[in-house]
């Protein structure tokens, strides 16, 4: 295969140092692009992440009639860096069957998965084609695969420009932000947990 890496543009930073120093941040990081996250009522999104780790507050469930978070958190100290990395499976089912008015919020795919015991890790539908050998899609994108093709690049996007979004390119370097995302490979329900960051958006 031919790799290509293209230059990531920036400005140097104003304060540089040729040994080590340590930074903080976090590398894994759910949102309610991520299957089973979202069964939980987070409703953070990509963008949220960011403006949290940078010392924003963020909005924890349970949620009030209204849709108000009815608890806050803020970090004491910012981070250095994050990144989000949702799950890469279902990356397209989970925004689908969770955002009321979708093509497929009420297909029996969508229904089953809302209903399952998430507690014990049963998402309906979606955990029977989880652990298959090989892997398979869930029914409703096998059934429409143009939907959740462009319901996946939908997730995708919004985790890359959140990211980019996020990171400071001038000389202060405040901030960093990765694209990444979570590999689970599951075959008959082992998992094999794996978080991919890249380089660059590109």
């Amino acid at each position: 295969p031919l790799v290509v890496m293209l230059p990531d543009e920036r400005e140097a930073c104003a304060e540089r140092d040729p040994l080590k120093r340590p930074f903080f941040g976090d590398l894994h990081v759910h949102t309610a692009l991520s299957f089973d996250a979202v069964t939980f009522d987070v409703r953070v999104r990509p963008a949220d992440v960011y403006t949290f780790a940078k010392g924003g507050t963020l909005g924890l469930p349970p949620y009030d009639a209204a849709g108000a978070a009815t608890r806050t958190v803020t970090l004491s100290r910012p981070l250095d860096f994050a990144a989000v990395t949702d799950h890469s499976e279902f990356l397209a089912e989970a925004p689908l069957c969770w955002t009321p008015g979708t093509e497929a919020y009420d297909s029996s795919t969508c229904v089953g998965y809302r209903a399952g015991m998430h507690e014990i890790g049963d998402f309906g539908p979606i955990t029977s084609v989880f652990v298959t050998v090989p892997p398979l899609r869930a029914p409703l994108c096998r059934a429409d695969p143009e939907l959740c093709a462009r319901a996946l690049g939908d997730s995708w996007g919004e985790i890359m420009d959140a990211a980019e979004s996020a990171y400071d390119r001038t000389s202060d370097c405040s901030f960093t932000s990765f694209v990444g995302y979570e590999w689970t490979g599951a075959p008959a329900g082992s998992n094999i947990h794996r978080n991919v960051i890249f380089r660059s958006r590109t």
